[in-house]
């Protein structure tokens, strides 16, 4: 049975005290300015960063974004990685709701 993936996409924001520096070769930084915990996303990893803290795009842009994310997972499809990668992150207190700058569930 086929159920219809949420849109995780714009969701999340960073948490109030992380900063994320993209990197030249592609990559990203998370940075907790109040701990200095150091998160580092390789080019796949930082890709999906982007399409969760991206409005919900449209056409080709869609396609670009899930395209990343299907590389970065290697045989998972884009929505478990946007699924998994948003988990690991909240939990980890680097990304919460957009919505409500609370904890995203």
């Amino acid at each position: 049975m086929d159920r219809e993936q949420p849109d995780l996409r714009g969701v999340l924001r960073c948490a109030d005290d992380v900063t994320i520096t993209r990197l030249p070769f592609g990559g990203a930084v998370l940075i907790n300015g109040r701990t200095l915990a150091l998160l580092e996303c390789a080019e796949p990893d930082a890709a999906v960063l982007a399409a969760l803290l991206t409005a919900p795009a449209r056409g080709s842009e869609l396609n670009d974004q899930m395209a990343a994310a299907r590389r970065a997972s290697g045989s998972r499809g884009g929505c478990a990685v946007l699924e998994d990668t948003a988990s690991r992150l909240v939990a980890g207190g680097w990304l919460v709701s957009a919505a409500n700058g609370g904890i995203a569930r």
